[in-house]
C-alpha cells in the first residue's frame, strides 16, 4: 500500500530490519513501475520506491525541475523515514541522472549505485524524440475509450512501438478535466531540457562507492561507445549489457535485470518463485 511522507507518494516493502534499497523511476514514470522488481528483493532489503516530484502521485510543484531538486527530495524522505545509514541505489534514465547526482553529492550515505540505461553525455535528440511523443498525445481524453482507441491507432500508426504506447496510457488517470496525465507536463518538460543540457563525466569519475551500469542492447539513449567510455572512466565502475534489450530495461528483461542486480549485489534466492 503506498502512502504520503510530506509530498512524495510512496510504498516501503521488506522487513524493518534488513538493508536498505531505494528504486528511482524515468521521466514520466511511477514508483510501481519497480513494483514487481522490488517486491523480489524484499527477501534481502527493506525497498522504498516512490514517485518522484511532478509524477503519479506525488506532488507537482511550479518550479525545481534541476536534478538536483530531485535528489533533495529523497534526501529528504530518507530523513523523514530515519534510514541514516548507507543505502543501495538503483535508477532508470532520469532516476538513475537523479541517483548519480545524490551518489556523488552525499557517498557518505550509499553503499552500492546500480545505474540503467543513462550515460554521462548530454542527448539533444532523445530528449527531442521523448517530446514529440509527449505533445503529439491530445489530452485531455474524454474518457478511457477515447485514449485507448488514440494509442492503439494515431499513436501506434505513428510510433510504431506498442510498449512505449502502453507506457504513455499507463500516465492517465480521471481528473476534472478529463482522462489526463497523471505527472505534471511542465514539470516534465523543463526536466528533459535541464537534465539533458550538460555533460555529466565529472559526477561519473568522482563516483566513490561500488557502481554497476546496465545497458540494453537496442538502446538509443546509451550507446556502446559511451558505456565503454563509462567504464574506462573510472574503475569502481562495472557493466553489464543486456541482450535483445531496450532502453526499458527492466521492463523488457525483468528476470536478466533481477539476476545481474543480484550478481552485482552478492546475494541469490530473489529470482526464485
Amino acid at each position: 500500500m503506498f502512502k504520503i511522507q510530506g509530498l512524495l507518494h510512496y510504498q516501503i516493502i521488506g522487513e524493518d530490519s534488513s538493508p536498505k534499497l531505494v528504486f528511482l523511476h524515468g521521466i514520466m514514470g511511477q514508483g510501481r513501475n519497480w513494483s514487481s522488481i522490488a517486491k523480489k528483493f524484499a527477501r534481502h532489503f527493506q525497498c522504498l520506491i516512490f514517485d518522484q516530484r511532478g509524477h503519479g502521485r506525488s506532488y507537482h510543484p511550479d518550479e525545481g525541475f534541476e536534478i538536483s531538486d530531485y535528489s533533495n527530495d529523497l534526501v529528504a524522505l530518507l530523513d523523514s523515514l530515519g534510514w541514516s545509514g548507507p543505502i543501495s541505489l538503483v535508477g532508470h534514465s532520469m532516476g538513475g541522472r537523479v541517483a548519480v547526482d545524490f551518489a556523488h553529492r552525499f557517498p557518505e550515505r550509499l553503499k552500492h549505485l546500480v545505474v540503467v540505461d543513462i550515460g554521462p553525455v548530454s542527448d539533444w535528440q532523445s530528449m527531442a524524440a521523448v517530446l514529440e511523443k509527449l505533445r503529439f498525445v491530445p489530452v485531455p481524453f474524454s474518457d478511457r475509450q477515447e485514449a485507448r482507441e488514440f494509442f492503439d491507432g494515431p499513436f501506434l500508426e505513428r510510433f510504431n512501438n506498442k510498449m512505449v504506447a502502453e507506457f504513455f496510457y499507463s500516465n492517465l488517470a480521471t481528473k476534472d478535466s478529463g482522462f489526463d496525465w497523471l505527472f505534471s507536463k511542465k514539470l516534465i518538460e523543463q526536466t528533459l531540457e535541464q537534465s539533458r543540457w550538460k555533460d555529466r563525466w565529472a559526477e561519473f569519475k568522482a563516483l566513490q562507492m561500488k557502481t554497476l551500469l546496465i545497458r540494453g542492447q537496442l538502446s538509443t539513449d546509451l550507446s556502446q561507445e559511451v558505456f565503454d567510455k563509462t567504464l574506462e572512466a573510472n574503475p569502481l565502475i562495472q557493466g553489464v549489457v543486456v541482450e535483445g534489450a531496450g532502453h526499458w530495461v527492466h521492463a523488457e528483461k525483468p528476470r536478466e535485470t533481477l539476476k545481474i542486480i543480484e550478481d552485482f549485489f552478492g546475494i541469490a534466492g530473489s529470482n526464485q518463485p
